[in-house]
């Protein structure tokens, strides 16, 4: 099972910078003796240093869950990492995919500049 989280806070959300695919939001494999919902809070704090509360599923299917979160506060992880008001160019998948979980998150300010973490 795949998950991925698509992290929120202030009006922006986060998305990571993988080296080989692009810009994606936080993801990853469910490990052995964890939920979905804890793989999703794992792979956000390992990939994005983000630490995250109120999560909650947004979409299933058979090979993957989409969950929404706030962002409770950011240190840094494993990849570059960036709050966006806007999706950004060079996505590791289809930019209708992004906003299809963006919409289905909450988020509704698609149409604004980036900004830095």
């Amino acid at each position: 099972m795949i998950v991925i989280v698509v992290p929120l806070k202030d009006g922006k959300f986060l998305m990571v910078r993988n080296p080989k695919r692009g810009w994606e939001f936080p993801g990853g494999k469910v490990e052995r003796g964890e939920t979905p919902r804890e793989a999703a809070m794992r792979e956000c704090l390992e990939e994005a240093g983000a630490k995250l509360k109120n999560v909650w599923e947004i979409k299933r299917s058979e090979q993957m869950i989409v969950f929404a979160a706030e962002i409770e506060e950011i240190k840094g992880g494993e990849m570059k990492a960036k709050l966006f008001e806007e999706l950004p160019e060079n996505l590791s998948y289809p930019e209708e995919e992004a906003r299809e979980f963006l919409n289905l998150a909450g988020f509704q300010n698609l149409y604004r500049k980036h900004s830095h973490i």
